[in-house]
């Protein structure tokens, strides 16, 4: 059994040596496939032991991604990016190994950024690791994604994980880069977009601030959405642009149609009870926060934010109990805050505000 390692790259000397090093040992062929870098980056892969493959840049991640692929000579192949590292990799073949024949390859989490306390802040499952046996193709010119054949089977490795660590200097990229391909493709399938497609497009406006254009992609998407969980996360994420905009009540429907698809989700009732807080409705805002913080995490292979259940909601809450007169667990809470959080400038002043007021309580 032998396994292959996949990355195009262009101008990532300076990521590239902590990647390839999470790697080397534990495979038996790393492929690297250059799109045009101008600096060092094809000499170190070749220090790392990497294969180089030059490819010319044609706008089109998956045909980058397919390019590597097809240069991988192993059983199984992986794929990561240059500012990636793999942890636990010492037990790839293991795992490999133990592989049933029934399935064809692994969903591996991917921790895609952190806070500055290692807080995971988005993460999410990739297909990462299958068989090559020609069964899957990568598929998007953008957010390009690996797609089996009908009946393929991934299962989750929860042993090994991918962790991206953006460096502090990049060279330029253009921030629109993404936005262009999409809209491009737009242009072309204007009749008939696919679904991804449009939240794509969606999801790029609402970085760029365009909330208008964000809002219109994405609630067409919703009407032709089928997957549930991303159908839930896409109205949780227009409640909040809506909310951005100070359309309280647009952003209040938007959570509660969220809430019919999952209401077992915590995202949604944390959503209300910020949109309530900016109303200044306190028994609401602890009522809807209170609903949410009860609720177990997602299970779900969509990209999640694990402070939008640990963390982001404690704000609101705890200035909320402060206001219905529950002193004592808006303390307690603000404490919660800053074990997570420890320089949190909010929750510090609150802890010492709500700490100097129980002073009176205790003497009396």
């Amino acid at each position: 059994m032998t396994v292959s390692a996949t990355l195009i790259v262009r101008n990532e000397e300076t990521t590239l040596p902590c990647c390839l090093a999470s790697i080397r040992d534990v495979v038996d062929q790393i492929v690297v496939v250059d799109t045009g870098s101008q600096d060092n980056t094809r000499d170190v892969a070749r220090r790392y032991g990497a294969e180089v493959h030059e490819y010319a840049w044609r706008q089109d991640f998956a045909g980058a991604r397919q390019f590597a692929f097809d240069q991988a000579r192993s059983d199984w192949v992986f794929w990561l990016d240059a500012d990636d590292e793999l942890h636990d990799a010492d037990g790839l073949r293991a795992t490999i190994a133990a592989a049933a024949p029934s399935v064809d390859g692994f969903y591996w989490k991917y921790i895609a950024s952190r806070d500055a306390h290692g807080n995971s802040a988005c993460e999410l499952w990739r297909e990462r690791c299958v068989r090559n046996d020609g069964r899957f193709r990568w598929q998007g010119r953008v957010h390009e994604v690996l797609v089996g054949n009908p009946g393929t089977v991934l299962t989750r490795d929860d042993r090994i994980r991918v962790i991206h660590r953006s460096p502090r200097v990049r060279s330029h990229r253009d921030p629109r880069r993404n936005l262009d391909i999409l809209e491009s493709e737009y242009a072309f399938a204007r009749t008939n977009p696919a679904p991804r497609l449009l939240l794509y497009l969606g999801n790029e406006y609402a970085d760029h601030g365009e909330n208008d254009l964000a809002l219109d992609f994405l609630r067409r998407y919703i009407r032709v959405a089928s997957w549930d969980d991303e159908k839930y996360l896409v109205q949780v994420r227009i409640a909040a642009l809506l909310r951005q905009m100070g359309r309280y009540d647009a952003a209040i429907d938007a959570a509660l149609a969220a809430l019919k698809t999952h209401p077992d989700w915590p995202q949604a009732w944390f959503s209300l009870g910020e949109t309530y807080y900016f109303l200044h409705d306190w028994p609401k805002v602890v009522h809807w926060i209170e609903c949410g913080r009860r609720l177990p995490v997602p299970d779900s292979l969509c990209v999640i934010n694990p402070l939008e259940w640990r963390y982001n909601w404690l704000i609101h809450y705890c200035n909320a109990l402060f206001h219905v007169g529950r002193l004592d667990e808006a303390l307690q809470w603000s404490k919660h805050a800053l074990t997570i959080s420890p320089d949190d400038p909010w929750h510090l002043e609150n802890t010492r505000l709500f700490e100097r007021l129980r002073i009176p309580q205790r003497s009396l």
